[in-house]
């Protein structure tokens, strides 16, 4: 009897982003608050965070802004105005 081969075709490599310092991310619950890089450095676990003017914040969990397509980056902006200026009903 023949065996079959059940191992699955290996995927492409994803590539890193190139972070600089002065980079945005969109960081927060909603990914709605920008934050600018100011510097990087690694946690107890050697994975890299990178320091920004709101804090510091892992380099895997934040939006990278130069990522996104320039239309929805210009939505995320607006949301972010609009849910700073609203009142609560």
């Amino acid at each position: 009897m023949l065996k079959q081969d059940n191992r699955k075709a290996p995927k492409k490599a994803y590539k890193l982003p190139r972070l600089a310092v002065g980079d945005v991310l969109l960081v927060g619950k909603f990914k709605n608050r920008k934050a600018t890089i100011t510097g990087f450095s690694s946690d107890e676990n050697n994975q890299p965070v990178a320091q920004t003017d709101k804090g510091e914040y892992k380099i895997f969990k934040p939006r990278i802004a130069k990522l996104m397509p320039t239309k929805q980056r210009s939505v995320h902006a607006s949301v972010a105005i609009r849910v700073a200026g609203s009142k609560p009903t």
